[in-house]
């Protein structure tokens, strides 16, 4: 298993250059577009990583705590290397859980929306968008589960 500066490392200098003049050569994203894509792609590779079932561990008062605490409760649900590791479901878990997160902390500010109409306009509005951070979310992932797979298999 590779450490935290090594998956972002790893993330940051080779596979977001090369997944952000892949997706501009061959999607054609707006600027806009690819300011969400790398964007999302940082904060995934930082704060949204398939380690997220280990977020119990990581210090409240630092940057990283602070945005790791939608995970905080996910790591007590999920054991480590498991579902987390999933190229597929582990990214589906971790972007539900904190769409989840998020839909709380909106319903107790009482500006909760999700079952109302805005929530198809905000859909219409930013699908393309959202396509584009869930891109982002899953290569970043896959960067994480290949250095692991890579280093599982040398030792």
């Amino acid at each position: 298993m590779s450490n935290y500066k090594t998956h972002n490392s790893f993330n940051i200098l080779f596979l977001l250059p090369l997944a952000a003049v892949g997706v501009y050569l061959y999607m054609k994203p707006s600027n806009m577009q690819l300011i969400v894509f790398v964007s999302v792609f940082l904060y995934a590779t930082f704060f949204m990583s398939p380690d997220m079932d280990i977020a119990n561990k990581i210090k409240w008062f630092s940057l990283r705590g602070l945005f790791s605490i939608p995970f905080k409760s996910y790591a007590l649900l999920f054991k480590h290397r498991g579902i987390s590791h999933n190229i597929l479901f582990g990214t589906l878990t971790r972007i539900l859980w904190l769409f989840g997160f998020c839909a709380i902390i909106l319903f107790f500010c009482d500006v909760f929306f999700l079952a109302s109409a805005k929530a198809k306009v905000f859909y219409k509005m930013y699908k393309i968008e959202l396509f584009y951070a869930f891109l982002a979310v899953f290569l970043a992932d896959i960067g994480h589960i290949f250095l692991d797979r890579i280093k599982k298999r040398i030792k």
